[in-house]
């Protein structure tokens, strides 16, 4: 099945929705530039604007997705009306190039129930509901994209997308007509080359990681990595680089270790995308457009072993459940 976003996917890079974290504000480019906020506009004649960046992660309601997948192209997008305080990381370390994430928890007492979430002060909020913001239309793919908000949920999804749904080098114009006092914006992309091959990393404590893949010809692209291997930690590190398309990169040793340091539990994640990002700044806060081609990679952790049963240990370990972890 095709999927649909779910606000979890609004919050960048959380661990555990596949984009994320919570902490202090923070710009959140990974390296990534821009040229500033966004504005608004109807998108009528508007000329095409390069890319401008991702949004911060304490400013990002909505992002719209225009993805190259292994088995089928994505077009599809969510708005909300403010930001989900636990999808902000606490950024760790921040080089330039590479972020480490750290995904915090918030607690309220008494605890929150219904449509509420816990605040940064400690009280409770109205949860973030995902809005209209009226006809989008996306012009330069491959087929005529317009979205309406579908319900529950204001979401936007148009099916059969081709895949990929864009040529390399389109331009691409995302205009949304504006709704529920909510005014009209526009956002940009470029399509790029899709990356063929899946990765396999291994991730040792005293080394590099070099990764490498088939670079690009479009200025514009990027490529992010992203890494999580400490999925039952109660407060777990992320890593998310934004590299230029030269087809090699490094992260540093001391990213790795400390980002090993941390916590292992679990079956280690990677991914790495090539794409382009845009952003604009509306009412509620800022929405992005990626329009790009992730591959999941294959995450080896030197000396830790995940599991799922007792078949996966060499004896004299077993298999800890609840870490998934050989001990």
């Amino acid at each position: 099945m095709k999927p649909f976003l779910s606000l979890c996917l609004l919050a960048i890079f959380a661990a555990a929705c596949g984009d994320t974290v919570t902490g202090t504000g923070g710009n959140g480019t990974g390296g990534e530039g821009a040229s500033g906020p966004g504005s608004g506009g109807n998108g009528a004649g508007s000329s095409f604007t390069e890319p401008r960046g991702v949004c911060g992660f304490d400013e990002r309601v909505g992002r719209f997705s225009v993805e190259k997948q292994s088995d089928f192209g994505v077009v599809q997008g969510a708005v909300a009306d403010g930001v989900v305080p636990t999808s902000i990381p606490e950024i760790v370390s921040d080089d330039g190039t590479c972020q480490l994430l750290k995904r915090r928890s918030l607690f309220c007492t008494p605890a929150c129930v219904g449509a509420e979430t816990c605040g940064e002060d400690g009280e409770c909020v109205p949860y973030p509901r995902q809005i209209s913001v009226g006809s989008v239309v996306i012009d330069g793919l491959t087929k005529t994209t317009e979205m309406e908000p579908q319900e529950p949920g204001n979401t936007y999804f148009a099916p059969d997308a081709d895949n990929p749904p864009y040529a390399v080098s389109s331009e691409i114009v995302l205009s949304a007509a504006g709704d529920e006092g909510h005014g009209p914006f526009t956002l940009f992309g470029v399509g790029s080359q899709p990356l063929a091959k899946s990765p396999t990393w291994a991730l040792s404590e005293g080394q590099d990681l070099e990764i490498a893949w088939s670079a690009g010809s479009v200025a514009a692209a990027k490529i992010a990595v992203e890494l999580t291997i400490d999925q039952h930690g109660t407060s777990p590190l992320s890593l998310l680089c934004v590299f230029d398309d030269t087809g090699t990169a490094t992260v540093p040793t001391a990213v790795i270790d400390q980002l090993i340091s941390s916590g292992v539990s679990g079956f280690p994640n990677g991914r790495i995308i090539r794409r382009t990002v845009d952003k604009v700044d509306i009412d509620v806060g800022c929405v992005e457009l990626v329009v790009g081609s992730p591959l999941s990679a294959t995450v080896d952790v030197v000396g830790f072993t995940p599991c799922n049963s007792p078949d996966d240990c060499t004896p004299p370990e077993t298999c800890n459940l609840a870490l998934e972890l050989c001990e």
